[in-house]
């Protein structure tokens, strides 16, 4: 089984506040939370917190680990009539440019070819240890919605991912900066998306900062060990949870998540209260603290897949 804490360690670290900055991923909580997804051995993906309800974080800096053990051979796309290549890159007539990577190596072919496809591009690869110097430029905040998808598995494939960006909705001026950064042991890479405006200086390379260590306040109460150990509330109301906890004495208080459009996994926190919610609100998982309160962390709506995990929570963690 995974270790827990550190499943809890990356979605704490992921988490946006609403109103605050969008995730830097060249700051200590982005770094942490990469140093914890890529010394993971691969698994199923562990969907993290890193929606803002009140700006689109996930369109103005995104932190993705790629898995490790890139191989680079035949096995390859193609990026041209029988030329093997690390990645892949079309666009369609009405715009949309599909991106498939396998290895990110070759930064400034990347960076040549989406600007052949009217990719206002910049591709920048650093080796470990190592961060751009900030600041780079100016940050679009309001980022169109739908300007480009995040990262997904490739359809058939056994590795690499691919993701989609919306030629037609760049604005005159913007920048699609893509900074590309060695994982530990040179066996994979993590990737930062930002969108800029104005002039953007060049990646100037200077070492990273250290993370700073991060314990949790909350943690997932309903894993081994835990107070609430062998009770899954995942995926049911309220109505159906909260007469267990309080037959055990439980302090309940409720996190309010805020989740992005398309449910794609992840959220945000509008607010933590103890006033009730309503019977037939649902909950998606119980973190506890270390004085045994337990916070519910629930949404109104109900959705079509658990947004803690971005589907079943069995798909996440094992018992």
């Amino acid at each position: 089984m995974k270790n827990i804490d550190e499943i809890d360690a990356v979605k704490s670290l992921a988490r946006v506040a609403p109103g605050a900055q969008g995730g830097d991923p060249t700051g200590a909580g982005a770094r942490a939370l990469l140093a914890v997804i890529t010394s993971e051995e691969p698994a199923a993906p562990v969907r993290t917190r890193g929606y803002a309800a009140r700006r689109r974080a996930l369109g103005l800096a995104a932190s993705f680990a790629l898995a490790a053990g890139v191989v680079v051979g035949p096995s390859l796309l193609e990026d041209g009539p029988g030329v093997p290549g690390s990645y892949a890159v079309t666009r369609t007539a009405d715009g949309m440019v599909t991106i498939q990577v396998r290895d990110f190596h070759d930064a400034l072919g990347l960076e040549k070819r989406l600007k052949e496809l009217n990719v206002p591009a910049i591709v920048d690869h650093l080796p470990y240890g190592q961060v751009c110097r900030g600041p780079r430029g100016k940050h679009v905040e309001d980022i169109p919605q739908g300007l480009y998808s995040l990262p997904e598995n490739i359809p058939g494939e056994k590795e690499g991912w691919q993701m989609q960006i919306n030629t037609r909705l760049f604005r005159p001026g913007q920048t699609f900066v893509w900074t590309i950064s060695s994982t530990p042991g040179g066996h994979g890479s993590s990737t930062s998306t930002y969108l800029m405006e104005g002039p953007v200086a060049p990646c100037e390379p200077v070492p990273a900062p250290k993370p700073k260590v991060y314990t949790p306040e909350f943690r997932t109460a309903t894993v081994e060990g835990r107070s609430l150990e062998g009770m899954r509330v995942d995926e049911k109301t309220v109505g159906e949870v909260l007469p267990e906890l309080r037959r055990r004495g439980k302090k309940v208080v409720f996190l309010i998540m805020a989740i992005p459009p398309g449910n794609p996994g992840g959220f945000g926190e509008e607010r933590t209260q103890e006033e009730p919610v309503g019977d037939d609100w649902s909950v998606w998982e119980a973190e506890e603290n270390a004085k045994g309160v337990i916070r519910l962390l629930v949404t109104e709506e109900r959705y079509d897949r658990n947004p803690v995990y971005g589907g079943p929570r069995d798909a996440v963690i094992s018992e």
